[in-house]
């Protein structure tokens, strides 16, 4: 199974990297799948309340609602009736690719079952919405997906039978109908909203717009589409003429034609079959990590810990909160993990303050601590594989367990530190391999704006950059540290130690090791 998980977590690294070809990767749609359709929903939102005041909810004004708007001389109403159809078809286009990239890496167990579980019935939401949406039109489209739709619900024991007969007939028809699908066209985004504000509830730092430039190219993009292929109603819908061929919207009216190649039953087992395994999923065991193991949560040292919260801002998945203090010192609160959501990527640690290798005690304790992986163990691993490099230009490697395996990096210049997480180093410890005698230092990790822990690269960058705490010191010469995001490239971090290497050579005016 973790051959599998490997092989599939490439897949998302190759598609990844073909669109960081076309985009800056801070700006790949693919890595904003999640924000890219709640900025769709949103302007779905948006422009249904708009499109609520103008809608007539009658049998006689149903269909008109729609011609008025696509009739339109200002082409507001085209622009209007577009954002609404096409923001609706993208939504859910989106909602399912970011189902299947969060598949595609494994997040859905561990820390991420909650978030997994609770994104699952989003599609029926979405789906549910968009599809009474289509019926509003009131035209030969509509018809034909109520009925069919009616015959589909007939496979349960629901009493479609009754809906049938209820509305469904010309002389049962009335205004009755419309206010009722209106109802549940504005009820179910509303409690889609309120269900996506749960689904993100175990994530700290959530973010939840995509970036600028991705919002404005969307709704540019949408709003063209609107205006160039403008959606249009059929004709007005009518009991006594059944059209022979019905253009179908294939994002929300695809099970029609399964239903009738299969049958209603049939299609009703298979979306049970398919939504109770997707939500089966977190009940796997959870996977190992491509090179570690399932690590144990964090703890908190309190003989080192002072309360400074900075564990709790950095955390990206809320494991840490601060309590009252418990063991009597002047400190008015301590940090305190919470093993049920703790991803165990180390971030904490490399937040904390006491997890500087300077520190002069004989036995180095973090306030908050890795079991595995202890402060004191990393400090040691580096001065052991810094005493036995040899050559002039000394490299050392922090790299991210998650992004890629960077041991076979190692060489006699060039020592490499495995983390679980690159924000897991403390700054400090770039300071102290240059004190050692190293030439230059790589942090690698996942691809930018793509960390396995969400907020690694971005903490890594402005502790480095100084805006945040704990911050590299002015005085460690920026010129001697390099950043590679590069996920499992293994042959761009390679290169960027040999850019690096050349680059501190140059200023110590020796030979670049070869």
């Amino acid at each position: 199974m973790s051959g599998l998980a490997r092989s599939l977590r490439d897949a998302d690294e190759v598609c990844t990297a073909v669109f960081d070809h076309a985009f800056a990767p801070s700006q790949n749609p693919w890595r904003h799948l999640g924000a890219l359709a709640f900025l769709c929903l949103v302007l779905v939102v948006t422009s249904g309340i708009i499109g609520y005041a103008l809608y007539d909810t009658s049998v006689t004004g149903a269909y008109q609602s729609g011609l008025r708007l696509q009739n339109d001389p200002m082409l507001l109403g085209r622009l209007l009736r577009g954002l609404h159809r096409y923001g609706a078809d993208t939504c859910l286009l989106l909602t399912v690719l970011h189902l299947l990239r969060e598949g595609l890496r494994g997040h859905y167990a561990g820390v991420r079952w909650f978030s997994w579980l609770t994104g699952v019935p989003l599609l029926w939401l979405m789906w549910t919405a968009g599809l009474t949406g289509l019926w509003l039109l009131w035209d030969a489209r509509a018809l034909f997906s109520i009925t069919a739709t009616a015959e589909w619900l007939q496979a349960l024991p629901i009493g479609a039978e009754l809906l049938a007969r209820n509305f469904l007939t010309p002389a049962a028809l009335n205004d009755r109908f419309f206010s009722l699908v209106m109802f549940i066209h504005i009820g179910v985004p509303l409690l889609l909203l309120a269900a996506v504000w749960v689904h993100v509830q175990r994530v700290s730092g959530v973010r939840i717009w995509p970036p600028k430039a991705l919002v404005w190219s969307t709704l540019a993009m949408l709003s063209l589409l609107s205006l160039v292929f403008p959606a249009v109603s059929l004709g007005a819908a009518d009991f006594a003429h059944v059209p022979q061929q019905v253009p179908l919207d294939w994002f929300y009216l695809f099970f029609h034609p399964l239903v009738d190649t299969f049958s209603a039953a049939t299609i009703w087992w298979a979306g049970a079959g398919l939504m109770l395994a997707l939500a089966a999923l977190p009940l796997l065991p959870l996977l190992p990590s491509h090179h570690g193991t399932v690590r144990a949560a964090a703890r908190v040292d309190l003989a080192h810990c002072n309360g400074c919260t900075r564990c709790v801002a950095d955390c990206p998945f809320g494991a840490v909160s601060m309590v009252a203090r418990t063991d009597g010192k002047r400190y008015r609160v301590q940090a305190a993990v919470n093993p049920d959501l703790c991803a165990a990527c180390g971030i904490c640690v490399g937040a904390c303050p006491s997890s500087t290798p300077f520190r002069r005690i004989e036995d180095l304790v973090s306030g908050i601590e890795m079991p595995a992986t202890p402060i004191a163990h990393l400090r040691q691993e580096l001065q052991n594989k810094m005493a036995a490099l040899s050559g002039a230009s000394k490299i050392v490697v922090f790299g991210c367990r998650q992004a890629g395996n960077c041991a076979p990096l190692a060489d006699a210049a060039t020592a490499v530190m495995e983390l679980e997480c690159a924000a897991m180093l403390p700054p400090a410890f770039l300071e102290y391999a240059l004190r050692m005698g190293a030439a230059g230092a790589v942090v690698a990790g996942c691809r930018e704006a793509d960390c396995e822990f969400r907020l690694g690269d971005q903490w890594v960058q402005q502790r480095i950059d100084g805006a945040r705490e704990p911050y590299l010191r002015t005085s460690v010469p920026r010129e001697r540290i390099a950043l590679s995001w590069s996920g499992r490239d293994m042959l761009e971090v390679a290169a960027t130690i040999a850019a690096l290497r050349s680059r501190v050579s140059a200023v110590d005016g020796m030979a670049p090791h070869p």
